[in-house]
């Protein structure tokens, strides 16, 4: 990771703190996940019109990326739900 991935020479290695190397290598990771939904922001409208057969679903940037999302998240909270996390919150806090 160090020589490829973040093209660091043996003497920049080895005044690197373990710390800053987690950094680096952290950093390394997040520009590359940012890389890669940026790829997939600009293809998922290319599939989704120019594809020549009819799709089940359109195609969205997580179904591209493999990011399972729940439906099942958009429920609703009732108002007595809302004021028992709150009091509960409260209760907690103080």
């Amino acid at each position: 990771m160090a020589y490829g991935a973040l093209a660091l020479k043996p003497w920049e290695f080895g005044q690197l703190t373990p710390g800053e190397l987690r950094q680096m290598i952290d950093g390394y990771l997040w520009r590359s996940q940012r890389q890669e939904r940026e790829i997939a922001r600009f293809v998922a409208p290319i599939i989704n019109t120019c594809s020549s057969y009819e799709l089940k679903q359109p195609v969205t940037v997580d179904l591209l990326l493999g990011i399972k999302t729940d439906k099942k998240t958009d429920k609703k909270t009732t108002a007595e739900q809302a004021r028992a996390e709150l009091d509960a919150l409260i209760a907690k806090v103080g």
